[in-house]
């Protein structure tokens, strides 16, 4: 079998992961976005630019172009004026002449707008040089061809006219030349631009490519990660690692498969810690937690590696011993556990003492099934609590029969409860010097549709374990504050009534609210209800306990300690509880008037209480010789079967107005 987990397991992943991832993917995203950007502003500045250079490439040739044309047009011109005889058609040509000069300057002055580089400029200025020279000359032939010295104008023409417009067409050409280079290095430059683009885009498509991928793979890993610890989560119990009732119940089958094949046994053991309750209640959860750890660890250390431990939840383990041979190696184990459990704990700076109680359930014998053995361990582990606890207990099956009893008994409780069979009885308590009833305290009985009314003592501990007592409790307590506030209107005055709580009702969260609620629901005033407490609910948290009895008798309502002397408390404890009344207990009154130790303890108790302030009652009185010794002894109130059993609220509302000191006196 696998081992029983492992106490260094890491915890469950925070939630940085997760935000690391998604800030992965942000990124991720923003690169994307980034890329995209960076990619459509760069495609368009060169697509942009290769127009631009392109248009203002064609610009360039046409008005080049259009200059070239002017400068031969001219030059034909000069050439035709010189052989023409006509005025007429001399003052044609000039005319054209001149149109070409406008347009050359047109177009000159549109090609100097343009972007230029510094060696175009430097042309176009030498250009605009000459062509001023060859202008001049050009206006000198056209003056001598038009005078009618044609000789001198062709002298002129050949020597200097044409060889100046010449010079202008040489300049032009050099120029349409360092414009085309110039488009040509700026085509360069945009595709470098365009190539460095491309370059970045595909850097950052691959560097977002990249971050992709590490997010995929944190994502995978992380992925698998969570999913181990789920299924750690899912398999074992958070607080101390141990496998589950899930896991302990695969473990356990395969164990039963095992041994069923190989003939060998398999022991089951239900491990309940005997009275876990007060760690939490007086040391707190977080002591009560390190307990549950330290104990997982002794149990891990105690058992075999191919033994199962496993933690069902609070204070409940189960541990399998697999391959058996005999039973005997189970109860060793047993021994083993015990031992280990009750050793002592050093925790919260003091040294506790805890005891177990195991339930033992055996494959074959018990059961072949995890279910059967499990619940059959369970069942041995109640018997071994009833039996004292601090023992282990072997599965038989009469067990079931018992258990069988106890469901059915909590269910006809729940069907009672329901069904309105329970009903508040109330025994009243005698003030033996004005011979009055002063307070009742109410009790709940059960009327059995077919057992008739059912002693309380067969199922009290039932109603506290299963919590019905809680339900139970509130409803008696309503209907007591109901009927007394109902006394009280019919002139019963200075009657109170008293209720005892168990430790389930009394550590209720809202305890204080649900009695300020009753009480103002059924206008009783406080000072006439009186709660009990036993020493044991005291002392589970001092503390608390003394907080809660202070938020009680700042609302008025009065408090006492029932079965005082029979608990935990001392007298040092005593003083800190704000009480007003302590009551004796009947196990110090049945022998009262044989016994002198009784006497002299009851005495005690209420010499204490005078001393203190505290008034005292004495429960338990069931004959005139018991209560002959406690009048000698100065008690003033009573209780007992002498002076009433517990009877329906009408029975005891015609004893109210009752004088009971000549029935009291009689018994003498």
């Amino acid at each position: 079998m696998p081992k029983t987990g492992d106490p260094h397991h890491r915890p469950i992943l925070s939630p940085d992961w997760e935000v690391g991832l998604a800030a992965g993917f942000f990124v991720q995203i923003l690169l994307i976005l980034f890329v995209a950007y960076v990619g459509i502003r760069e495609l368009r500045t060169a697509e942009n630019r290769l127009k631009t250079i392109s248009e203002q490439q064609i610009l360039k040739l046409d008005l080049s172009k259009t200059m070239h044309t002017a400068v031969r047009e001219r030059t034909a011109s000069i050439v035709r004026v010189t052989v023409l005889e006509d005025p007429f058609e001399q003052d044609a040509e000039y005319t054209h002449f001149n149109q070409m000069a406008s347009d050359f300057v047109a177009a000159r002055s549109r090609f100097a707008a343009l972007p230029l580089t510094p060696a175009e400029r430097t042309l176009l200025d030498a250009q605009g040089v000459a062509t001023s020279k060859s202008y001049q000359l050009a206006e000198r032939t056209f003056e001598l061809a038009m005078a009618g010295d044609r000789e001198g104008a062709k002298r002129m023409l050949v020597q200097e006219a044409i060889p100046a417009q010449s010079t202008v067409l040489d300049i032009l050409s050099r120029l349409d030349e360092m414009t085309r280079q110039t488009a040509d290095t700026a085509i360069e430059q945009a595709k470098q631009e365009h190539a460095a683009a491309r370059n970045w885009i595909f850097l950052l498509s691959t560097a977002a490519l990249l971050i992709g991928l590490v997010v995929a793979g944190i994502v995978v890993h992380y992925t698998r990660r969570a999913g181990r610890e789920r299924e750690h989560l899912a398999t074992h119990d958070s607080l101390t690692q141990l496998p589950n009732r899930m896991l302990l119940m695969g473990r356990l089958e395969q164990a039963i498969a095992r041994a069923l094949r190989h003939k060998f046994m398999v022991g089951v053991m239900f491990i309940d810690l005997d009275r876990f309750k007060l760690v939490n209640d007086t040391l707190g959860h977080a002591a009560g937690d390190t307990l549950i750890r330290h104990i997982a660890d002794r149990l891990r250390t105690t058992v075999r590696s191919e033994d199962i431990v496993s933690r069902l939840g609070g204070d409940e383990f189960v541990v399998v011993v697999t391959d058996a041979e005999k039973i005997s190696q189970i109860l060793h184990v047993a021994d083993k556990v015990m031992e280990a459990v009750t050793r002592t704990y050093q925790i919260a700076d003091r040294d506790l003492y805890v005891t177990c109680s195991i339930g033992i359930s055996v494959c074959p014998n018990d059961g072949t099934s995890p279910h059967d053995l499990l619940q059959h361990a369970d069942t041995a582990m109640y018997h071994a609590k009833e039996a004292g606890r601090n023992r282990y207990q072997m599965f038989d099956t009469e067990m079931n029969t018992r258990v069988a009893k106890r469901l059915e008994l909590e269910t006809e409780l729940r069907q009672g409860i329901s069904r309105g069979e329970f009903q508040p009885y109330y025994q009243p308590q005698i003030n033996l010097e004005s011979g009055r009833i002063h307070v009742v305290e109410a009790l709940m009985r059960w009327h059995h549709p077919t057992r008739g009314t059912v002693e309380p003592a067969s199922y009290l501990d039932l109603l506290e374990e299963t919590g019905i007592i809680v339900e139970l409790g509130r409803r008696l307590l309503l209907d007591a504050c109901k009927q007394c506030a109902q006394w009280l209107a019919e002139g019963h005055a200075g009657l109170a009534v008293a209720i005892n709580l168990s430790g389930k009702e009394f550590w209720q969260e809202d305890l204080i609210d649900f009695i300020r609620a009753a009480l103002a629901e059924t206008r009783l005033p406080a000072e006439h209800l009186h709660l009990e407490l036993t020493e044991t609910i005291l002392m589970q948290d001092i503390g608390q306990a003394v907080d809660r009895i202070q938020q009680l008798k700042q609302m008025g309502v009065r408090v006492a300690v029932d079965d005082f002397g029979t608990g935990y408390s001392s007298l040092a404890h005593l003083k800190h509880f704000p009480v007003d009344t302590l009551k004796i207990d009947r196990f110090f009154i049945k022998d009262i008037h044989r016994q002198p130790i009784d006497a002299a303890i009851t005495q005690a108790i209420i010499n204490l209480s005078d001393s203190l302030g505290l008034d005292t009652v004495v429960e338990g009185v069931e004959d005139a010789e018991q209560l002959a010794a406690l009048r000698r002894l100065g008690c003033r109130v009573v209780q007992g079967y002498l002076i009433s059993r517990p009877l329906p609220g009408k029975d005891i509302g015609a004893m109210l107005s009752q004088d009971w000191s000549n029935t009291l006196d009689a018994g003498r």
